[in-house]
């Protein structure tokens, strides 16, 4: 519960975890992109909007946020502010843990979502307690590491979408 900005930014080298029956899978987070309520056009959010999809974003923080886009990718984020503060971070880009897996398997959202298999069920999980999806400290990610530039996909967001709301590592 804390700024979205700053999230976006500590989230960077953590680890994402998934438990499946039979298997975890660990990758480090190297790619997020922010998303600031309701006065961020690019933000489902936007103008105080409260739907049935994006209504754990107005949750407390530490909740997933899953979403479903062009009818084939889920979209995974974290939320972050407190109750009644729409803001989420989502996440762009994962390396895999395992380095006998092929890199480029999670770079990019709709990418990691399927290899973690994460869908619309852990909508609302939340990331602290939870024994199926969550955050581990990972390797120290010093500013001067984190590239920043404007976000991905949102040529509709007008002045939003060249803000400088996009952080990587890689």
């Amino acid at each position: 519960m804390r700024d979205t900005k700053t999230v976006a930014k500590e989230l960077l080298g953590k680890v994402l975890v998934r438990k499946l029956e039979n298997k975890t899978l660990k990758a480090k987070i190297v790619e997020t992109e922010a998303y600031l309520g309701v006065k961020d056009k690019a933000c489902h959010s936007f103008g105080g909007r409260k739907t049935e999809r994006n209504k754990v974003m107005y949750e407390i923080g530490g909740k997933a946020y899953v979403y479903f886009v062009y009818g084939m990718h889920y979209m995974f984020n974290v939320v972050t502010r407190e109750k009644g503060i729409p803001e989420a971070v989502l996440i762009r880009g994962i390396l895999p843990l395992d380095e006998s897996l092929d890199p480029k398997i999670g770079l990019g959202p709709g990418k990691l979502t399927k290899w973690l298999k994460i869908d619309l069920s852990l909508n609302g999980e939340d990331l602290v307690k939870s024994k199926v999806l969550w955050i581990e400290e990972g390797e120290k990610v010093f500013p001067s590491q984190i590239k920043i530039s404007k976000r991905v996909g949102i040529d509709y967001a007008q002045e939003w979408r060249d803000k400088p709301l996009r952080f990587y590592i890689y």
